[in-house]
């Protein structure tokens, strides 16, 4: 009887079968155990990783970004003014300005424009500009005008705008009610009350005008022939 039950297959697979299912319940309480693991280690990177981002924007919001040197900073239709030596005010204005990193206080310009209160227009398509040295370069084709009528062209020009004194870095050309005059160089003095042309200097000369005589005048009001 005993060799016959040891030998039924159902009395030896029994043992087993409650071997595998207690492995079973195991294997199924670590998984379970596996998944909640996973999961708060998730929320604790996602909670970490919405810190990280509150914590940047915070910052962000009480300084402004680090401007690193090596980048250039460019402002568009600048506007600078100031005074003179006589105290009146001037106005230098462009498209756009970009900060030299080599010098502090100095900017490249685009199409700068300088204004006084004379009626004096300084322009030219591309210029420099120090605000600590007051003094404005400019490029290629200047062009000088004034309230009185001369327009003067140049290839360059440095302004002092603090001394209201310009400096003729080429030769110049200019036009106006009395006439044409070329020269080597120039300098614009006492905010252009005086001009002083050296080298090469010519000039021509427009005939003004004859007046009519005083006794052409009376004879006009009395309504003699």
């Amino acid at each position: 009887m005993d060799a016959t039950r040891h030998n039924d297959p159902i009395s030896l697979w029994a043992p087993r079968r409650q071997l595998t299912l207690a492995q079973a319940r195991r294997r199924s309480s670590r998984v379970k155990y596996l998944r909640y693991g996973l999961v708060a280690a998730a929320a604790i990177s996602i909670g970490l990783f919405l810190g990280y981002i509150v914590r940047s924007a915070i910052n962000q919001e009480s300084r402004p970004p680090p401007v690193d040197d090596t980048q250039a900073v460019t402002m568009i239709n600048p506007r600078f003014t100031g005074r003179d030596a006589a105290g009146e005010i001037f106005t230098i204005t462009a498209e756009a300005a970009k900060r030299r990193r080599s010098r502090e206080g100095a900017v490249d310009l685009v199409g700068p424009v300088l204004r006084d209160s004379k009626g004096t227009e300084v322009q030219a398509p591309s210029g420099f500009y120090d605000r600590d040295t007051g003094i404005l370069e400019l490029y290629e084709d200047v062009r000088i005008s004034d309230a009185a009528g001369y327009i003067f062209n140049s290839q360059g020009a440095r302004l002092h705008v603090a001394e209201d004194r310009v400096e003729g870095l080429s030769p110049l050309q200019g036009r106006g009610p009395l006439g044409d005059i070329r020269a080597d160089s120039y300098e614009i003095l006492d905010g252009g009350d005086r001009i002083v042309f050296m080298g090469n200097v010519q000039t021509v000369i427009y005939p003004s005008k004859s007046e009519p005589s005083a006794e052409t005048r009376e004879g006009e009001q009395d309504g003699t022939p």
